[in-house]
């Protein structure tokens, strides 16, 4: 299962460093994009399996997961450019941004999304991760809570309590 991360700043390169750590995904299947190659170097010296790039189009194409760590203002730009197939998983971990406005943002308003509030002690396995659902079926959500559990601890909860 292949993984795009979208944004290598603190949540972004904290999730992919919490992801390379665990089991479930190996480090050769997440990619990371960001516009700035210093925050890229860093990681890719922690984790050298770990593909990057600062093309966010390329890092999402043919991933199984794309999850957006972009600053909220980024999101409409950023998803604009990646033009994600309805059969990919999209995850926002940006604030403030409701499904109803995702889906604005993408070709298939029924695709599978999720929102996410980590911390960034996923970067050390000690997250506590919210997660909420939108298009997703109870093996998808399944897939997201055991991917995040075992980078702390995670739970699904209504898109109302985000």
């Amino acid at each position: 299962m292949k993984i795009a991360i979208i944004g290598a700043g603190n949540m972004g390169g904290s999730i992919a460093r919490g992801l390379a750590k665990g089991s479930l995904i190996a480090d050769s299947d997440i990619i990371v994009s960001n516009p700035s190659a210093g925050k890229l170097e860093r990681l890719k010296k922690e984790f050298p399996s770990i593909s990057t790039t600062n093309n966010n189009a390329e890092a999402a194409t043919g991933a199984d997961i794309v999850i957006l760590a972009v600053k909220p203002w980024l999101m409409q730009p950023v998803m604009r450019e990646l033009k994600l197939k309805s059969k990919q998983i999209l995850i926002s971990v940006a604030a403030g941004i409701p499904f109803e406005e995702l889906a604005h943002y993408v070709a298939d308003k029924e695709m599978t999304m999720f929102r996410l509030i980590p911390n960034t002690a996923i970067s050390e396995m000690e997250s506590m991760t919210l997660i909420s659902s939108r298009n997703a079926s109870k093996e998808q959500e399944q897939l997201l809570l055991d991917i995040f559990n075992q980078m702390g601890l995670a739970m699904l909860i209504p898109e109302e309590k985000i």
